[in-house]
């Protein structure tokens, strides 16, 4: 066993490497490659064959002392050499005690096999990795799972199979639903993320990344991938940046714009969660963008049997803090710092609890424990969503155009204030909006470029008169019609300050033609009346008596979204493009309306914060 765990390597590079995911890969495909640390050598690294013979590279950590000991696996598609583990800290675990055990998923890293996007292989493999850890001489039989991201749901997959020897889990922003997250955010492509996601878990080195990641700037300044975001057809797109299975991947997944077999393989379905009858806690961020988290936790709700110790954790991070921890602010956000610190101490009471059988478990409190911005603190509730949150309509009204921050629209309380003709929105998808100033400036969360835009319709209430503390996921009513067969609808709901910026508190987007399921492609008769139903990504937030609650509707979001062409063909093989109009109504007879979750009251809070 090692002795000394200091022997730390650096690749390429030349400053240090952030913590957190996310700045470390927009930093990166910026142009700005840091130094990547890497764990020391470890015990025992070995191609561990699954039962199809296929072998998956796999590294082991093992903790000082003789005895054997409970195991923590990470199955993970990152090299090491490309996102740097040891900058997750994870020899904590070996140095309380722990085996640390990070396996390369199916084709990618050094291991054998073909990758395939969370396939029914991240079942077996997980399971037969889980059995294999709990039969040798240093593992006590004992197996949890750690990880967030993809490696949050291949602990989801792996649990479906129900292994006996995995004791619990803590899924951290995990994937879930296709069709509402990467790779069809509502419906609508995500060529930026696909691509660029694909091609991380292709490279060797971090150097090889450009195009920006998740950051716009980058993406606008290098031509080659701007053409690729902006070229038709669309699964042409790859193909001078990715190979193999990956490019395949990229082909499959616009081959199959609905949720159908292909899809259903490579998701935890109702049954699966059914049979997760074990200790699991998630972990999230009031600043993660994904909808994993919500998704398998309501499913989990809904389909397997209710459990003390299936837990709730929302602290102040990002997607990639939510492992590493974050800093004293966020954008324009700040708090106490030992908030955002990361939540290795929850993590290792809850293994040491499920996996050891010592200690009490992580000091939450509750069902869960969840950080509310605007309040600034953690709050601790007996359910998650939280009994004393209350549905509360604000319907969509204006006296004059909406259009931009100059408009007229309004939120107003009661149905009977709906006033104004209906608002029109113009999508180009060969013109569409870019707001890269703000992030340029480094105003994370800023919507103060979008309200400036023709193409956006600002909904706003008057100034609140008492705080308005927002806790859960906002449904968005709409009724609409449009000129053309398709396109896109995007909300976002913000909060505007006393000093007029405009700070986005959550967001989601619609391809119009799956407004009556993602199962199918329902093409809209131009002209034609609908109502269709966004549901917003996760918010946790009180707004201030003085501020104002906004929502803003538009027609795209490139370049996070791939444009709609509009014309109602393909999305894969669409090449031509066409103007469409939107009208968005807001009468009497056809109310357009949020349907927010208003916290009232409060949790339970620490006494000593």
């Amino acid at each position: 066993m090692s002795e000394d765990r200091s022997n730390a390597k650096r690749t390429d590079g030349a400053d240090e490497a952030p913590r957190d995911s996310m700045t470390l890969l927009n930093s990166t495909g910026a142009g700005s490659a840091p130094q990547i640390e890497r764990m020391p050598e470890p015990d025992l690294r070995l191609m561990l064959p699954m039962r199809d013979g296929v072998c998956l590279d796999t590294y082991v950590w093992l903790p000082r002392g003789s005895s054997p000991q409970p195991a923590i696996l990470w199955r993970t598609p990152y090299r090491e050499e490309v996102l740097g583990w040891a900058r997750l800290r994870q020899l904590r675990y070996v140095e309380d005690g722990y085996v640390l055990v990070n396996q390369l998923i199916r084709g990618t890293g050094e291991s054998e096999g073909e990758f395939a996007f969370n396939s029914p292989f991240e079942r077996t493999d997980g399971h037969d990795t889980i059995e294999w850890l709990a039969t040798q001489p240093w593992c006590d039989g004992n197996v949890g799972m750690d990880g967030g991201s993809y490696v949050g749901m291949t602990q989801l997959a792996a649990a479906a199979t129900r292994p006996p020897h995995l004791r619990c889990i803590i899924p951290m922003v995990p994937a879930a639903d296709f069709f509402r997250e990467m790779p069809y955010f509502g419906g609508a492509f995500t060529r930026l993320h696909t691509i660029n996601w694909l091609k991380l878990i292709s490279i060797r080195t971090l150097s090889e990344l450009t195009g920006g990641f998740m950051a716009t700037l980058p993406i606008l300044t290098q031509p080659d991938w701007l053409r690729r975001l902006t070229m038709r057809p669309a699964i042409a797109a790859a193909d001078d940046v990715l190979a193999g299975d990956k490019l395949q991947h990229y082909r499959d997944a616009l081959a199959h714009p609905t949720f159908d077999d292909w899809w259903k393989a490579r998701t935890i379905l109702p049954e699966d969660y059914a049979a997760m009858d074990l200790p699991t806690l998630f972990i999230t961020g009031n600043f993660d963008p994904s909808l994993g988290t919500m998704t398998a936790w309501n499913a989990l709700a809904a389909h397997a049997p209710d459990r003390e110790d299936r837990q709730f954790l929302l602290g102040p991070w990002d997607h990639g803090q939510v492992y590493a921890g974050g800093s004293d602010r966020y954008g324009p956000y700040a708090f106490d710092a030992r908030d955002s610190a990361d939540p290795y101490p929850i993590r290792l009471a809850f293994y040491d609890r499920h996996l050891k059988g010592r200690g009490d478990g992580p000091a939450i409190g509750g069902k869960a424990r969840v950080y509310i911005t605007g309040r600034n603190r953690f709050e601790t509730f007996d359910a998650f969503p939280p009994n004393e949150v209350r549905r509360r309509s604000l319907f969509l009204s204006a006296d004059a155009p909406a259009n931009g921050e100059y408009g007229a629209g309004r939120l107003v309380m009661r149905r009977e204030d709906v006033a104004g003709r209906p608002d029109r929105l113009r999508s180009d998808p060969r013109t569409p909006f870019v707001a890269p100033f703000t992030e340029a400036m480094g105003r994370i969360s800023s919507l103060d470029e979008h309200v400036r835009h023709i193409d956006t319709l600002l909904f706003r209430t008057e100034p609140l008169t008492e705080p308005l503390a927002l806790l859960g996921e906002t449904e968005l009513v709409l009724h609409l019609a449009v000129d053309a067969p398709d396109s896109d609808v995007v909300a976002h709901l913000a909060e505007i300050r006393a000093d007029g910026s405009v700070i986005e508190l959550s967001y989601h987007a619609l391809r119009l033609r799956y407004r009556e399921g993602f199962d199918r492609e329902a093409l809209l008769v131009p002209g034609e009346p609908v109502e269709v139903r966004l549901k917003l990504t996760l918010c946790s937030h009180e707004l201030p008596a003085g501020h104002r609650l906004a929502l803003l509707v538009r027609p795209d979001f490139f370049p996070f979204l791939d444009p709609n062409p509009n014309t109602g063909e393909p999305i894969a093989t669409a090449i031509e493009m066409r103007t469409a109009n939107i009208t968005v109504f807001h009468d009497a007879a056809r109310p357009s309306r949020l349907e927010l979750p208003v916290l009232e009251g409060a949790g339970r809070v620490d006494p000593d914060r």
